[in-house]
């Protein structure tokens, strides 16, 4: 009797496990690991508002422009892939970003890739708004590219958020309206004057501008022009809520207001 009993235990213990594993989850197959893997590979990979490009354009009359690019100058666009140029560039001076609006704001990101092999190229950049602000975010790793940003704005005002490696000029044309440096920006600053409503800068180390290089300065370079509105530059990673020193036109000066 007990000898039947045991078989029956164990009858009843296997047909259990059996059960158990029936009601399991089966293996994985290799296409399911393999669509796991290519996901996990995806999600490290940039966006698709990541991918890079050489050139990139947009102009608008009546609606705002919001874009994020990223600039390899190194890459190659096949020529039937290009907007025409404007009547201001030629095939040397195309602008690598032009984002421009007549009635609408221009808001951008532009993310600059490093210098991985060759030689520095720097990026030309040209953003403007007739009725709007312009808004423009540049990032970037200390081993990036150059780049020059040309930012007007008529009725609006100019804010730029610059990388911590930035380096080099910046010319302020401003007819009404105040100038606005970051405390982090003004540790790195210096002010050569003002002239025409013109004001003439440089952030980072003079003296690495050495005598004759001024037609091939190598490095960074910003020129904004507002006419009815404020400017406002910092650095891309001072903490929200900063302060932002106001540097008074010579008019302000002059006058009081």
């Amino acid at each position: 009797m007990i000898i039947l009993d045991d078989k029956r235990n164990e009858a009843l213990e296997a047909q259990r496990l059996v059960e158990e594993q029936a009601n399991q989850e089966p293996p994985p197959t290799y296409s399911s690991l393999q669509h796991s893997t290519l996901a996990s590979e995806q999600s490290l990979r940039p966006s698709g508002s990541d991918n890079p490009t050489n050139f990139f354009s947009v102009c608008r009359g009546h609606d705002k422009v919001k874009e994020t690019v990223t600039i390899d100058p190194n890459l190659y666009t096949p020529p039937s892939l290009l907007l025409p140029m404007s009547p201001d560039e030629t095939e040397e001076t195309r602008k690598h970003v032009r984002l421009e609006s007549i009635h609408g704001s221009v808001n951008a990101t532009v993310n600059i890739v490093p210098v991985l092999r060759g030689e520095k190229c720097k990026i030309r950049m040209f953003m403007r708004s007739s009725h709007g602000g312009v808004f423009a975010r540049i990032n970037g790793p200390e081993s990036r590219h150059p780049f020059q940003l040309v930012a007007h704005s008529t009725y609006g005002s100019v804010t730029l958020r610059l990388p911590r490696s930035f380096e080099g000029p910046i010319m302020i044309s401003l007819r009404y309206g105040s100038v606005k440096f970051s405390d982090e920006i003004n540790k790195h600053l210096t002010t050569f004057g003002e002239a025409n409503h013109v004001r003439h800068c440089f952030v980072g180390d003079l003296s690495r501008w050495h005598a004759g290089s001024d037609v091939d300065w190598g490095g960074d370079e910003i020129v904004v022009e507002a006419k009815y509105g404020g400017v406002k530059i910092q650095y891309d990673d001072d903490a929200p809520g900063s302060v932002v020193r106001v540097r008074p036109s010579l008019l302000n000066r002059v006058f009081g207001f």
